[in-house]
């Protein structure tokens, strides 16, 4: 399972406290968090860097976040990223006719899902870890990883190490206190 350390989250939103909540709740909780107050801002984030999951408002000033959703889904790298979608319109005949469609598409891939605004942080969080299959403790936070999985980890990266990497792996672990 992996940690939130090695996981990012684009958040998009174009209301800056609910991007400030959002970022803060992942940043709390081990994530690493990007930003985007746009649908443009959004996609030249992403195509600088495909992030493992956005958090994505539906509608926004300019383009909504459906089309951003749709846009994502066109493009074969892209569609493997899950997309939450953090609403305070899913009551809008429009917006949840649009958010159906959106869902129903057959294009979806991932485990996207919505929220209704106010969301809570620790369902947001929960939703997230969900999506790039991270494992929370009880109050929402990232658990640290066992000593167990910690000795699998190293054993699949020590397995196909070159033999110099071995050598360094090996002095660091020499030295003392073994940090």
């Amino acid at each position: 399972m992996a940690r939130p350390q090695e996981k990012r989250v684009l958040v998009v939103d174009d209301e800056e406290d609910i991007v400030y909540f959002l970022r803060t709740a992942l940043e709390d909780a081990g994530f690493q968090v990007d930003v985007a107050f746009s649908v443009d801002e959004a996609l030249v984030k992403i195509r600088g860097s495909v992030p493992d999951c956005i958090s994505l408002d539906m509608v926004m000033p300019g383009r909504s976040g459906i089309v951003l959703f749709h846009e994502l889904r066109k493009n074969p790298v892209w569609a493997r990223t899950p997309v939450i979608f953090v609403t305070a319109h899913r009551g809008d005949k429009r917006v949840r006719d649009d958010l159906d469609t959106a869902l129903a598409d057959s294009m979806l891939s991932g485990p996207t899902t919505y929220l209704e605004k106010p969301v809570t942080a620790i369902k947001f969080v929960k939703a997230i870890a969900d999506a790039v299959m991270v494992e929370l403790g009880e109050e929402g936070q990232a658990q640290e990883p066992s000593v167990e999985a910690i000795k699998q980890e190293l054993l699949n990266l020590l397995d196909g190490a070159d033999p110099e990497t071995l050598r360094k792996a090996l002095n660091i672990l020499k030295e003392p206190g073994g940090d």
